[in-house]
Order: structure tokens, then C-alpha cells, then sequence
């Protein structure tokens, strides 16, 4: 498999808050997204892990706020009702298990 340039194909991804399939590792995925304002409320059944690539984002959980900035990641244990927001964009990395699906919190 050839090497990945991260910040390259981050380029591509024009549309906030739609996954960019980066690769698929052992059962998990690893996504590039584009953040920008704010996601709504939602957990799932699996772990996920975010590490901020550029930019800085908020990780907003039931218990606190976490600030991430570029090169910071931070895990949001599996069933942990989370949002995120941020005040300009940012380019996320993403981890996943395959098939992830995502509850989300009534309005």
C-alpha cells in the first residue's frame, strides 16, 4: 500500500461534517472530517477517538468541556452522550469501529 498524505487529502474534504474515508485498520475506520460550528448531541455503542490535525475544536460531554488544539487527540468512551463545536475550521482525524452508528439526543 503507498504512503498517505494526510494534509493532502484532507484538501479534498469540502463539505463540513461528512466523513472522508482515510483507511480501513483491523475492523476500525479512520476518517478525515471538517469541522466547523457546531455538531448536534449524539453517543455510540463504540468508543471514539478525535485527534485535531489543524485548528481547534470542543469536545462538549455530560461532565465537561475538553479543548482540543492540532496534535491533541482525546477518547469519548463508548455510550457518552457528546458534541463538538468550533469557532473556525478545523481538520479532525477520526477513529471508529466499522459499522458505528450514532444515536442522537431529542431537541
Amino acid at each position: 500500500m503507498p504512503k498517505i498524505n494526510v494534509l493532502k487529502e484532507a484538501e479534498k474534504i469540502k463539505k463540513p461534517y461528512t466523513p472522508f474515508l482515510l483507511v480501513n485498520v483491523d475492523g476500525s475506520h479512520v476518517f478525515l472530517g471538517l469541522f466547523e460550528g457546531d455538531y448536534r448531541k449524539h453517543r455510540h455503542p463504540y468508543d471514539e477517538f478525535f485527534y485535531v490535525i489543524s485548528g481547534e475544536i470542543e469536545i462538549e460531554l455530560d461532565s465537561e468541556t475538553v479543548t482540543l488544539k492540532a496534535g491533541e487527540g482525546f477518547l469519548v468512551p463508548k455510550k457518552n452522550w457528546h458534541n463538538s463545536r468550533t469557532k473556525k475550521k478545523a481538520i479532525v482525524m477520526l477513529f471508529e469501529k466499522q459499522g458505528l452508528k450514532s444515536e442522537f439526543a431529542q431537541k
